[in-house]
């Protein structure tokens, strides 16, 4: 039988013994522009974060990206040879911001809230997933299992690159932690179990130049065209379903006394609820090149899954659940599945058949802004909490 009370202690007096190296981390982390695609950034990143992982104890491997970055993947444990499988505990390094941002919005505090780029997405995830674990490991209280933390580094650019190690890694998974930011619906905590999947792409329409005066109807106006076919995509939006089609940026032709001779338009299809949805949206996307309303010019068009959907259904349930005894443990109350809109690395574990969970990381406002902010005591109490997960793992 668990001693709770002890894990309980244990995971509260850990937090609070690792809150200000925490704080001290994510300060460096708020020094350093390490937007997708920055390797020097995220060299300094995993600079960090490498360390901390090696003082567990865990097997590090970096996975390199040429004109990306990095990818960390640690491996601890677990205690005994008998163990039960393993678990994995997933963040990610990259931010949306360019270089000379963060010298521009620099780390600060107001009350409760400390003031970063990148801290809260996904900074703190990191710290609380790694501590979270230190705490359990000194008091001997980790589960038998391998923990595998997978800290990736284009996930604000779709994890093209960190999805092919998730595929490497995600076989024999018991389960995935995601530690985004927390979320509560309706003013009650909640975890995610369902992210909705998304699509980019680009039209690309070809016409042909002419003098827009002397020669104006030997010319065939590709923005013509991309006009045509940015209002039939937008025929496609679902708003019943919540399926959202949207157009940005555009761009094309030359000067204006010139019949333009072809014509850009960038695209976005969020709120796919099921991946099962995907083959309807990539028909309506093909669609597009099968006619054209302007003569003379041809239209073509690309696309890619940027993120999968997380589907809810009984697989992530079985991760939830391990959440529920903590949480009573902690005195949170009911805790409740959420689905959300937007997506995260967890639609990718979701989607190899790990059991996922998601927004295990503190509270926070204004990601991808330059007001970005976490709640400092939330630090504490989701650091404390993921310990206690921990703790009452075996009870399973």
């Amino acid at each position: 039988m668990k001693d709770y009370d002890k894990i309980v202690s244990t995971a509260r007096a850990g937090a609070d013994k690792y809150f200000e190296k925490q704080m001290d981390a994510l300060k460096k982390f708020s020094a350093i522009d390490c937007g997708s695609g920055n390797v020097e950034g995220n060299r300094k990143v995993v600079e960090i974060i490498k360390p901390l992982l090696e003082d567990l104890g865990a097997q590090v491997e970096e996975i390199a990206v040429p004109d990306l970055g990095t990818h960390l993947v640690a491996k601890l444990g677990p205690e005994s040879k008998s163990g039960k499988g393993k678990i994995i505990l997933n963040a990610h390094m990259d931010t949306v911001f360019e270089e000379g941002f963060t010298a521009a919005h620099p780390y600060h505090e107001e009350g409760d809230w400390a003031y970063g780029l990148g801290i809260a997405d996904c900074k703190c995830g990191i710290m609380i997933a790694i501590y979270s674990v230190k705490i359990m490991q000194e008091a001997g209280l980790l589960p038998d299992r391998q923990i595998e933390f997978i800290f990736n580094c284009d996930e604000e650019i779709g994890t093209a690159s960190g999805s092919k190690v998730y595929e490497r890694e995600a076989p024999g998974a018991d389960y995935a932690f995601v530690f985004e930011q927390a979320e509560t619906k309706d003013g009650q905590i909640g975890f995610v179990t369902a992210r909705r999947g998304v699509i980019l792409g680009s039209m690309d329409v070809k016409g042909k130049e002419a003098h827009a005066g002397a020669a104006y109807l030997e010319g065939h106006s590709a923005i013509h065209e991309l006009a045509y076919k940015i209002l039939e995509y937008y025929d496609f939006n679902d708003f019943d379903r919540q399926i959202y089609y949207n157009v940005a940026p555009i761009s094309g032709g030359r000067p204006n006394g010139v019949v333009a001779g072809d014509a850009h338009a960038d695209f976005c299809v969020a709120g796919i609820p099921f991946n099962s949805d995907f083959p309807e949206i990539e028909a309506n996307l093909r669609s597009l090149e099968n006619h054209v309303t302007v003569p003379g010019t041809s239209v073509k068009v690309q696309y890619h899954t940027l993120f999968p959907s997380m589907e809810s259904g009984p697989q992530n349930t079985k991760a939830f659940d391990l959440l529920k005894k903590p949480a009573e443990l902690v005195g949170m109350g009911d805790i409740h599945q959420l689905s959300v809109h937007c997506a995260t690395d967890g639609a990718y574990f979701s989607s190899l058949g790990v059991p996922t969970v998601d927004a295990l990381s503190a509270d926070a406002r204004d990601i991808h802004t330059t007001v970005e902010r976490v709640n400092m005591p939330s630090i504490r109490e989701r650091t404390a909490f993921f310990a206690i997960v921990l703790g009452c793992m075996d009870d399973e």
